[in-house]
C-alpha cells in the first residue's frame, strides 16, 4: 500500500491515503439475570493494532471524484425483563466505488434467563460477543457469544450457583474477552472486556468496551471504552448501565425488578477518517466534526454522511444554481365515516442535477449579477388548505412555484396545485387534483365503496411521482419527492402526503417529507418541516370530524462558487460550504445581495 511505483527511472507520485476507524453499534445487555452486551466490531488502519487482537489494516487509497459513504450503526435498544431476547447493535461501514466495503459488525446482545423450564439463552454473536445469561437450574451455565474475526472478542459465560447466586457473563470488548461469571466472586456478574485505545483523532481514546453482566449482589464492571455496567443488588443506575454514545460500548445486563427494569442499551457507533490537509477538499455531508492534528485533517462522523475526494465544482464560475420548493398542501380533514386525501407537495423547480419537478429536465443556472435576490418561502397548508407559493426573484431570474393542493375532505376530489391533492374517500370515488406542469405530479384517486368500511383516499402527488390511487383496502401512498444533491449529499424534497382510510390501512407519505395518512379515527400526520411535503389524510369515525395533517413549509436553496459569494444576506439562511462552493439554505424569507 505504501510502496512507490517506478516508471522509467522516475519516482511516481504517491497515491493520497486516508486512515480510518470504523466502530459498529454496541449490543444491548440481556433483560433478566442477564449477560452484558458485546461491543460493536472495531476496525482501524491507525496505529499498530485493530480489534480482536489483529494488526492494523491497510490505509485507503483515495481516488479523485469518488464519494466515500459512511454509515454509522445504532446501538442495540435495551430489553425489558419480560423479553426473551435482546437486541444486537447495527453495522457501520465505509463504501465507495472501487473500494471493498469496510464493515464492522454490530455487537451481540447479552443472553437472558427465561424461566418456566426454558433454558436460558447464550450471548449473541456479533462484532464482539454478548455475555451469557444465568443458567436455568443450580449449576447450569451458558456460553458467551462468539466474536467476528479481527473485530472483537467473545463474551463470557453465565451461571446459576446455589440458592440465589445469579450471575451473567460479561460482554466481549475490542481488545479483551468478556469475563466468565464462573470466574467471578459469588453473586457477582462477569466484567465486560476492555476496549481498544486508538489515537486517530489526535489523542488516545478507548472505544468498544463490553458491558458488564448482572449479578445478584454486584453487577459486573464495564469494560473500558464506553460500556455499561451490569446491575446488581438494589442498584440500578440508568446513567451507568447504558453504553456511551458513539463509542460502540455494550450495554449492561439487567437484574430484574428494579425500575425501570430495562437492560442497558448499546452505545452507537463511530467513523473517523483522517487524511492529509493539503488534499482535503471540504466536500462533506452529514455534519461531521472537522479538526486538524499536525498536517492531517480529521473527519469524525457520529451519524451517517459522505466525503467526496478531489471534488470538482459543479456550478461554473459566475453562475447561480437554485432549488425553489413551495409549501405542501394540507391533508384532507373528513367527517362522519369518511377519510381525507393526502396533501399534494409544493411545486419544485431546480437547476441542479438532471431533473426538475413533474418529470421535467433541470432548468438552466442563472448568471450572477449585482443586485438583490429576494427569497419568499411559502407556508405549509393547514387541514383542507393549500400550501403557499415560494419564489426567487432577482437580476435576470424569476422562479416561482405553486403551493401543493389540499387533499379532498368529505366527499370531494383533491385540489390542484404544485402537486395535486389526493381524492377524499366516501361511497363514491373522487379524483385527485392535477399537478402544475414542470413542478409536480397529480394526486391519486379515492376508491368507490358500497359500505361504511375501507373508504380509502388517494395519496397526494409529489415532485418526483404521482400519488397512488386507493384500493379497496388501503389508502394511496404519497408520491415520491425529487432527490437533489444541491446541499452536498442526496436529499429528497416535496413528497406527497399519504391518503387516509376509514377502518383500513392508510397510505404512507412519499420520500421528501410527506406525512402519513391514518387508518382509524384521528388526525393525519404532519409533513416534515422545510421539505415542501404534503400532509397526511385524516379519518373520521361515526359522528366525528377530524383534521388532515399540516403540509410543510417550503425551502429555497442557492449554490455558487465561494469565490463569487458576497457574504451579504438577510433572513438568517444556513450558510455552508461544499468543496469550493457556498450553499445558502433559506427556510424563511430573506435576501441575498450580490456585489
Amino acid at each position: 500500500m505504501f510502496g512507490q511505483g517506478i516508471n522509467f527511472g522516475t519516482l511516481a507520485a504517491a497515491q493520497v491515503v486516508a486512515d480510518f476507524l470504523v466502530i459498529a453499534g454496541g449490543g444491548a445487555g440481556g433483560g433478566s439475570y442477564a449477560g452484558g452486551g458485546g461491543a460493536g466490531g472495531l476496525r482501524t488502519s491507525y496505529g499498530s493494532t485493530s480489534g480482536g487482537g489483529a494488526s492494523a489494516e491497510s490505509s485507503i487509497g483515495l481516488t479523485d471524484g469518488v464519494t466515500y459513504t459512511f454509515t454509522v450503526g445504532a446501538g442495540g435498544a435495551g430489553a425489558e425483563y419480560t423479553d426473551t431476547v435482546s437486541n444486537n447493535g447495527s453495522d457501520s461501514s465505509i463504501s465507495a466505488t472501487g473500494l471493498t466495503t469496510i464493515t464492522s459488525i454490530g455487537g451481540g446482545y447479552g443472553g437472558t434467563f427465561i424461566g418456566s423450564g426454558t433454558p436460558s439463552t447464550d450471548g449473541a454473536t456479533g462484532g464482539s460477543g454478548g455475555g451469557g445469561g444465568m443458567g436455568l437450574n443450580s449449576g447450569d451455565s451458558t456460553s458467551g457469544g462468539s466474536a467476528t474475526s479481527s473485530q472483537g472478542f467473545a463474551g463470557g459465560g453465565g451461571i446459576r450457583g446455589a440458592g440465589s447466586d445469579y450471575r451473567g457473563g460479561g460482554g466481549g470488548g475490542a481488545s479483551e474477552a468478556g469475563q466468565d461469571a464462573t470466574n467471578a466472586n459469588n453473586s457477582t456478574g462477569g466484567s465486560g472486556g476492555d476496549g481498544l485505545a486508538v489515537s486517530i483523532t489526535g489523542s488516545s481514546t478507548t472505544y468498544a468496551g463490553g458491558g458488564g453482566g448482572a449479578g445478584q449482589s454486584t453487577g459486573g464492571a464495564a469494560g473500558s471504552g464506553g460500556a455499561g455496567a451490569g446491575t446488581g443488588g438494589s442498584v440500578y443506575n440508568s446513567s451507568t448501565i447504558n453504553g456511551t454514545v458513539n463509542t460502540g460500548g455494550g450495554g449492561g445486563g439487567n437484574l430484574p425488578f428494579f425500575p425501570p427494569d430495562n437492560s442497558g442499551a448499546g452505545g452507537s457507533g463511530l467513523i473517523v477518517f483522517r487524511l492529509p490537509t493539503s488534499f482535503y477538499t471540504n466536500a462533506v455531508s452529514g455534519s461531521p466534526t472537522v479538526t486538524t492534528d499536525g498536517t492531517d485533517t480529521i473527519l469524525k462522523y457520529t451519524g451517517s454522511g459522505t466525503y467526496n475526494h478531489g471534488y470538482t465544482p459543479t456550478v461554473p464560475s459566475g453562475e447561480l444554481a437554485f432549488l425553489v420548493a413551495a409549501g405542501g398542501g394540507g391533508g384532507g380533514g373528513p367527517s362522519n365515516q369518511r377519510s381525507g386525501g393526502g396533501g399534494g407537495a409544493g411545486g419544485l423547480r431546480t437547476s441542479f442535477g438532471s431533473s426538475s419537478g413533474g418529470g421535467s429536465s433541470n432548468e438552466s443556472n442563472s448568471t450572477l449579477s449585482n443586485g438583490t435576490y429576494t427569497i419568499t418561502i411559502g407556508g405549509g397548508g393547514a387541514s383542507n388548505s393549500p400550501g403557499g407559493g415560494s419564489s426567487l426573484i432577482g437580476p435576470g431570474i424569476s422562479k416561482s412555484t405553486s403551493g401543493g393542493g389540499e387533499g379532498g375532505g368529505s366527499s370531494e376530489g383533491g385540489a390542484s396545485g404544485g402537486s395535486g391533492g389526493g381524492g377524499g374517500g366516501h361511497d363514491s370515488g373522487y379524483a385527485g387534483g392535477s399537478g402544475t406542469a414542470n413542478q409536480g405530479f397529480d394526486g391519486g384517486d379515492s376508491v368507490s365503496s358500497s359500505g361504511s368500511t375501507n373508504r380509502a383516499s388517494g395519496g397526494g402527488g409529489g415532485a418526483g411521482a404521482a400519488g397512488a390511487n386507493a384500493t379497496s383496502s388501503t389508502g394511496g401512498n404519497g408520491g415520491a419527492g425529487l432527490s437533489v444533491s444541491i446541499e452536498g449529499g442526496p436529499n429528497y424534497y416535496a413528497g406527497g402526503g399519504g391518503g387516509g382510510n376509514h377502518t383500513g390501512t392508510a397510505g404512507t407519505g412519499g420520500f421528501g417529507g410527506g406525512g402519513n395518512g391514518i387508518g382509524s379515527n384521528g388526525n393525519g400526520f404532519a409533513a416534515i418541516v422545510n421539505t415542501g411535503g404534503g400532509g397526511g389524510g385524516g379519518c373520521a369515525g361515526v359522528g366525528y370530524t377530524t383534521s388532515g395533517g399540516s403540509g410543510s413549509s417550503g425551502i429555497v436553496i442557492l449554490r455558487m462558487r465561494t469565490s463569487d459569494y458576497s457574504g451579504t444576506t438577510t433572513g438568517s439562511p444556513t450558510v455552508t460550504t461544499y468543496g469550493s462552493e457556498t450553499i445558502l439554505k433559506f427556510t424563511g424569507s430573506g435576501t441575498y445581495v450580490h456585489s
